[in-house]
């Protein structure tokens, strides 16, 4: 995505994260988010949100489709235990609400109307 910092909005995301919620996930929080980084933009491109060069495509954002894909996506890369699962889908929950917050304050996105 033109105009994406991945390690600015790593820093964005994790500075607005309660890291005390997600305190069960140990270690792996940090690669999840990366992951979910990775994944969201990823999304984006498959689904015609962005274009091949990184540029606004004709797609909406589907919340709940990105929400779907996202914690797939980390599922299959990652031996989490149940309860790793389930507090990851909120993670990716949150995630994708700082995301937009992130590319809100970088000026990456449109609201429609």
């Amino acid at each position: 995505m033109n105009g994406y910092d991945k390690e600015e909005a790593f820093a964005f995301i994790m500075g607005q994260l309660n890291r005390h919620e997600f305190a069960p996930l140990g270690d792996i929080l940090d690669t999840l988010v990366r992951q979910a980084i990775d994944a969201d933009i990823a999304f984006m491109h498959e689904t015609g949100v962005l274009d091949g060069e990184g540029n606004a495509g004709d797609a909406c954002y589907e919340e709940d489709d990105a929400l779907e894909y996202i914690v797939e996506k980390l599922a299959e890369d990652n031996h989490l235990s149940p309860d790793q699962a389930v507090l990851t889908a909120v993670l990716v929950s949150e995630f994708i609400d700082l995301q937009y917050s992130y590319l809100a304050y970088r000026g990456l996105v449109r609201d429609e109307d």
